[in-house]
């Protein structure tokens, strides 16, 4: 690997290695203490659909700091921005482990989320500015790999946190952890320099990012491919948000099966971005979301015939989807960051944001007055495969065989 901009303290393989790490750190924010919830439940005498606020207000607010993060970085260069969002995380996690109430660990998630979602956001962009080729092609797969990673193997270490302390230690752990991305930001030198900063202050930096955001939904197959990503990973964040409820109130089995059942789901999620790396030496753009509907229409059928007979049963029907999904959020960040340099900015920031936003409503859903929990799983897993096909139709199939949806 060689980086575009040479690294003061920092190696290419080494900044990759830290920006990771960065990355990592939060992105556990996400549902590491999802395996706490039921007993979180009980302690604050909530229902379900009340305390999954916390996780709604999370993947809602994340959405604003992606916003924010994109036109700040452009003024005042990626390294500042990173040091700040990093420190705010630290902080809100040392607050949601001292809340004293759900409506409080909200309040405090969103300073969480908020951190996390600038980080993202600044971290795609220095993977972008540090990598080019084929090097930008592998940070970049393995960099949104771990936003698939990260969610489905957080709740496997939560739940062995769980065996040590409570859920408030769980959120002291994630304290821990915004400390060292904190400190680890610091190695990282600035990788936007001052001459190529846009100027003014941060409302035309913001304008400048709209007005690119404008160009890039006027493009058809840029708008079908990042509403695609964004649909498909619906049916994902909804399993992270009641699948506690569903292994251990529904099918009522103990922390080890529950554990057991994320790390075998662990395996088909990190595996999958390195099955994009196989079938993109093999199949288009096109052929690939093909198969992905596909998975994912058959997920919904193993759902609908066999998830409620046990915990293994519902694992293997969510299996074929996690795969997909595991597929698209990969591929669709390469093509949808294949722009010219004034653009990269607006198309991470409309991409990260609309990922997001559909997730957070995704979390909402899931938790909606349901016959159970699996039942709204299928449901929006057969949502998420009509839509997919109407994306496709509307702005994928008319590209080459071996074109990609690029503005």
């Amino acid at each position: 690997m060689q980086l575009v901009h040479p690294q003061k303290r920092l190696g290419p393989r080494s900044f990759f290695v830290c920006a990771l790490a960065i990355n990592l750190m939060l992105i556990l924010s996400i549902d590491l203490y999802v395996p706490a919830l039921p007993s979180m439940q009980r302690a604050f005498a909530v229902s379900e659909a009340y305390l999954n606020l916390t996780v709604f207000a999370f993947f809602a607010f994340s959405a604003v700091g992606v916003v924010l993060a994109g036109p700040l970085s452009d003024r005042f260069g990626r390294k500042p921005v990173m040091v700040t969002a990093c420190g705010l995380f630290a902080v809100s996690s040392l607050a949601c482990t001292l809340a004293p109430s759900v409506e409080a660990l909200v309040a405090f998630r969103i300073g969480q989320a908020l951190g996390y979602g600038a980080v993202i956001t600044i971290e795609t962009a220095l993977i972008k500015d540090a990598y080019a080729g084929s090097d930008l092609q592998l940070a970049m797969t393995t960099l949104q790999s771990l936003i698939i990673i990260g969610p489905a193997a957080a709740p496997f270490l939560g739940t062995f946190i769980l065996t040590l302390t409570d859920w408030r230690g769980v959120f002291a752990f994630l304290t821990a952890c915004g400390v060292l991305a904190f400190a680890l930001s610091l190695l990282i030198s600035e990788t936007h320099p001052r001459e190529e900063r846009s100027e003014g202050g941060v409302g035309a930096s913001l304008g400048a990012m709209m007005r690119g955001v404008r160009v890039l939904v006027r493009d058809r197959p840029f708008m079908a491919l990042a509403l695609f990503m964004g649909v498909a990973g619906m049916p994902y964040f909804a399993f992270i948000a009641v699948v506690s409820y569903v292994l251990m109130d529904f099918f009522a089995v103990s922390y080890l099966t529950y554990s057991l059942v994320y790390a075998a789901a662990c395996v088909v999620t990190i595996a999958a971005p390195y099955v994009y790396v196989a079938l993109s030496k093999r199949m288009s753009v096109r052929a690939i979301l093909k198969l992905c509907v596909v998975l994912t229409a058959a997920s919904f059928a193993c759902m609908a015939l066999f998830g409620m007979a046990g915990p293994w049963p519902f694992l293997l029907a969510f299996v074929p989807y996690a795969l997909a999904e595991g597929i698209v959020r990969p591929m669709a960040f390469v093509v949808l960051l294949d722009q010219p340099p004034d653009r990269v900015g607006a198309a991470s920031s409309f991409s990260n944001f609309s990922y997001s936003i559909l997730t957070s409503v995704a979390t909402v859903i899931a938790t909606l007055a349901w016959p159970n929990f699996i039942v709204g799983i299928a449901v929006l897993t057969a949502g998420t495969t009509v839509v997919m096909v109407v994306l496709y139709l509307w702005g994928l199939r008319k590209q080459g065989e071996r074109e990609t949806p690029s503005a």
